[in-house]
């Protein structure tokens, strides 16, 4: 038990020195710590829940009528989403081990946008963050080939990050990109290994890419523009 509350101390801490856009909850905010795999709860009450990812990452998944996985929305570190209870609400679960979260009820969120000019565009402004994950994901997977959703995915992990330098930490397994990018693994598998052997990227661990040529990928991953990297 002094283990748990140790360790929500520690990340309640860590929630209080990142900057987000709802700062003057903190206090209200819930810890949960979860583990792989573990799912999110989509039944939060009338007015939902916001959750803010503190550490790990979060898969939003929806099932296909074909009885394949899509996973909708990833969220990283800083990032927040919200889940409305619904049955119709795809499946929201943790990826990481150490994925920790904070919760904020949706009914004191309302009551303080009510209230406070300020924080009500800052809330806006949190929605229209997820809505342009969502936009570039639908700009990633529009992409004509492997390479280019690859290339395109790993510039996104790359932005996303607090410091870009080019050095991509993957959150997510390869059959998790794949089930992102909407392609097989193997097609995954394949585009990492042309895109080491062309030089773009190494590895640099298990799960941590290099990108070395950048224009090459930001060049819309054409294999024209590839073949010139050789």
């Amino acid at each position: 038990m002094k283990t748990r509350i140790h360790a929500a101390d520690y990340y309640r801490r860590m929630l209080s020195i990142q900057p987000h856009a709802l700062k003057c909850l903190d206090e209200f905010a819930k810890i949960m710590a979860c583990r792989r795999g573990q799912e999110i709860p989509n039944n939060p009450g009338p007015a939902g829940h916001w959750y803010y990812v503190i550490t790990g990452a979060v898969r939003r998944c929806a099932v296909r009528s074909d009885g394949r996985r899509q996973i909708v929305d990833l969220m990283l570190p800083r990032d927040f989403f919200f889940v409305l209870g619904s049955r119709n609400e795809a499946t929201i679960e943790a990826i990481a081990d150490e994925t920790v979260l904070a919760s904020y009820p949706g009914q004191r969120v309302e009551l303080v946008a009510e209230r406070d000019v300020e924080f009500a565009r800052e809330l806006r402004d949190v929605a229209f963050e997820s809505l342009t994950r969502s936009q570039a994901q639908l700009l990633i997977i529009g992409r004509l080939t492997a390479l280019e959703k690859v290339g395109s995915f790993l510039l996104s992990l790359d932005g996303r990050a607090s410091d870009a330098n080019g050095e991509v930490v993957l959150p997510v397994s390869r059959y998790d990109i794949a089930d992102y990018l909407a392609v097989s693994v193997e097609t995954v598998c394949r585009a990492m290994t042309d895109l080491r052997q062309r030089g773009v990227i190494r590895l640099a661990g298990k799960r941590t890419i290099k990108i070395l040529n950048r224009s090459a990928l930001e060049d819309r991953m054409d294999e024209s523009s590839m073949a010139a990297c050789v």
